[in-house]
């Protein structure tokens, strides 16, 4: 396998970060409007809404592995990660857009209970839904796996996932801002009442079309600015195996030998769930138990802005002081506490009323500190498991970047399908939100539940990962003498390849 050089040049690390722009953007486009689109302005119950994110995820069950260890197999010109980057950005635009565009005879609504005039919209819905996480899965796992190449040295790999982490929640926290921007203001229905744009369904056509041409041109702009460095990167020997099921089934097993990977997996998989809570509930959270309008809830996500780029920033140095471990957990148990603080503290009678000039400026306080400890969290983890894939190398002798950052990407989408459906099924059955639920006019009682799904029982999940994650065991000092060994195991195979390559020219 080639060595990879040592120092990255800034364009190509700011090329890799602007890729994840593209997965940021769709997964603040579905994870933020798909309940209140397909519940309030088509009238889907929660509960079916949850079911068809759900039946997606056996979709994801097979392509994300498939894609990770493909991936890691595929011998070409262009290397072993480009030909995905390149494949997936168009059907990625087109899938989302259809989503969130289903066809007019699909959305006339009869009632608020799953009858026969639900199914297309549903079917729509599960259909679209998978195919859009396939392209999904077409990007990030190769994107990701390309970032575990590029970059070997733990601070360095430190300091590209930084940057990753930094493009990830700014253009996070952008696009929220703009998409509440458009989605701004009110429109009278058919009764004559003044009904929220972002519980109409034509105001999502003029969004999702932006936003699919936003995730066409970053995931482009990535492949093209990294394809210079990734044509550089090792390639897979030529004898390795075909990918069948059988080895795909032992390479995914195969991952969770290593102890360190299965701690971060399993604390990652409670920490998603807990995460996609809180993304579903919190659109209705800001609608109906904060009360505040599109105009008011644009500004939560960019003043998160500045603590993303303050906490990724600081992110490095700080595991480069106190190690990887320390610094995740920390970041996680403040995640925690931030995600589900203001809501507790209303439940308690602790924060001012709706409407209140004060209520605004502290929501968005704790936007920012939420965001710090987001920012810390994303480059942590996403650096430790470049370290496991290392250990991992040093122990079989290959490099599975696809694999292992497959791995986690189900198990990211598993938790968020579990957080979806569970969430669906409190909306419909212990909240009992009503469809067209006019935000002010709702009982108190139904807000009062809202609170308690959105606030305690969401961070049940978030608590359960901090024990997973204070469980993994890689130090620093034991992942320096792993490079060392690979290293000292590089030089003699580049030496061999050198003077093949000089025999075969002396030869010609």
């Amino acid at each position: 396998m080639t060595s990879t050089p040592n120092t990255l040049p800034l364009r190509t690390k700011l090329s890799f970060g602007v890729g994840a722009v593209g997965e940021w953007v769709y997964l603040g486009m579905f994870n933020t409007f798909i309940g209140i689109f397909y519940n309030q302005a088509l009238g889907l119950p929660n509960s079916l809404i949850g079911a068809a994110i759900l039946v997606a995820l056996i979709g994801d069950a097979i392509s994300d592995p498939t894609v990770g260890v493909v991936s890691d197999r595929w011998r070409s010109r262009w290397g072993r990660r480009h030909p995905f980057l390149f494949a997936a950005p168009l059907p990625l635009a087109v899938s989302l857009w259809c989503v969130f565009n289903p066809p007019d005879a699909f959305t006339l609504r009869e009632g608020t209970e799953f009858e026969l005039g639900n199914w297309p919209l549903f079917i729509w819905l599960v259909l679209w839904t998978t195919i859009s996480r396939l392209c999904v899965t077409l990007y990030t796992i190769p994107h990701l796996a390309l970032g575990g190449e590029l970059a070997r040295s733990q601070y360095e790999r430190s300091q590209l996932f930084s940057i990753n982490a930094m493009f990830s929640y700014a253009s996070g926290a952008v696009f929220g801002f703009s998409a509440w921007t458009m989605l701004s203001g009110t429109t009278a229905n058919a009764n004559g009442q003044e009904v929220a744009n972002h519980l109409v369904a034509a105001s999502y056509v003029p969004l999702s079309l932006v936003t699919c041409l936003v995730i066409f041109f970053c995931v482009l702009l990535c492949a093209y600015g990294t394809f210079a460095r990734g044509r550089a990167l090792s390639q897979p020997p030529p004898d390795v195996k075909r990918v069948n099921l059988w080895l795909l089934l032992t390479k995914i097993v195969g991952t969770l030998k290593n102890r360190n990977y299965a701690m971060l997996l399993f604390g990652f998989l409670f920490f998603m769930i807990s995460s996609s809570l809180f993304e579903t509930f919190n659109v209705f959270v800001n609608t109906y138990y904060w009360e505040l309008t599109a105009d008011q809830i644009r500004w939560l996500g960019l003043a998160g802005l500045p603590g993303v780029i303050v906490g990724a920033s600081v992110a490095p140095n700080l595991m480069k002081r106190f190690d990887r471990k320390p610094v995740l957990t920390g970041a996680v148990i403040g995640l925690v506490v931030f995600a589900q603080l203001v809501i507790d503290l209303r439940l308690l009678g602790l924060m001012p009323e709706n409407g209140s000039n004060f209520l605004l400026p502290l929501l968005m306080g704790n936007s920012f500190c939420f965001a710090i400890t987001l920012g810390m969290a994303g480059v942590a983890v996403l650096s430790m498991i470049g370290d496991v894939i290392d250990e991992n190398e040093l122990a079989t002798g290959e490099r599975e970047e696809g694999l292992f950052y497959s791995a986690r990407a189900f198990f990211a989408k598993l938790a968020n399908s579990a957080g979806h459906f569970i969430a669906g099924l409190m909306l419909d059955w212990f909240i009992v939100l009503p469809l067209d639920a006019v935000p002010g006019e709702v009982d108190t009682d139904v807000i009062f539940r809202l609170g308690i799904a959105a606030g305690p029982i969401m961070a049940i999940a978030g608590m359960v990962s901090i024990f997973f994650y204070s469980r993994y065991q890689l130090t620093r000092q034991r992942h320096a003498e792993i490079l060392s060994t690979l290293e000292s195991l590089q030089r003699p195979a580049d030496g061999a390849e050198e003077i093949a390559s000089t025999n075969d020219a002396v030869k010609r």
